[in-house]
């Protein structure tokens, strides 16, 4: 499992959105010490191997609990592309819990899809621009005025990528997939906008 070509510096909240992972999962994993997270600019950030880690507890199959230790072997082992660590070994594409009864995690269909989403989402923040001539600052798509956070809101509410596409013929497939990312970002911290006034001329 190697990213070469794959460098991300995350933070926690994308971490979340890229992973599946809760906010709260992720941040108790840091305070129990289970995961270590480097230091940029003098705040937490995540790479793609964090992000399959917390990618396979979230699809671990329901009655498969791991205490402290469990997961922060199985942190080891991905951290570190290990071929075991404590009751955990890799083998050809999956990994393996030994026990009375062993449980197996596939992970080379986790790690495609863990390439995807981020290389989606590098892709996507690269594609947004903000400038006040354009819908006020509102981020858009390069070259377009289509705001990133209304497709992603119409998308969050059920519309399909093609009716979308539909709509918004400059976007492809993975722009409307950044959007809905995007979205559940939520707005970055700040003051918020003011809403605009409409007045009677």
């Amino acid at each position: 499992m190697i990213f070469e070509s794959l460098v991300a510096d995350l933070t926690l909240k994308e971490t979340s959105v890229l992973s599946g992972a809760t906010e709260k999962v992720i941040r108790h994993a840091l305070a129990s010490r289970v995961v270590r997270a480097s230091r940029s600019g003098g705040r937490r950030t995540f790479g793609p191997r964090d992000v399959v880690y917390f990618f396979l507890l979230n699809e671990l199959p329901s009655g498969v609990g791991l205490d402290r230790s469990l997961r922060k072997e199985l942190f080891d082992l991905l951290a570190a592309d290990k071929d075991r660590a404590g009751r955990w070994r890799r083998e050809a594409h999956r990994l393996v819990l030994e026990g009375d009864v062993p449980v197996f995690l596939p992970t080379d269909e986790v790690v495609k899809r863990v390439e995807e989403r981020i290389g989606t989402f590098l892709r996507g923040r690269g594609r947004v621009v903000s400038r006040p001539e354009v819908l006020g600052g509102e981020p858009v798509f390069e070259g377009t005025r289509v705001s990133v956070r209304f497709v992603g809101e119409r998308a969050r509410k059920g519309e399909t990528t093609a009716a979308l596409r539909e709509d918004y013929p400059a976007l492809s497939a993975e722009d409307v997939e950044f959007a809905r990312m995007f979205v559940a970002l939520g707005r970055p911290p700040g003051r918020p906008k003011k809403k605009l006034e409409f007045v009677r001329g």
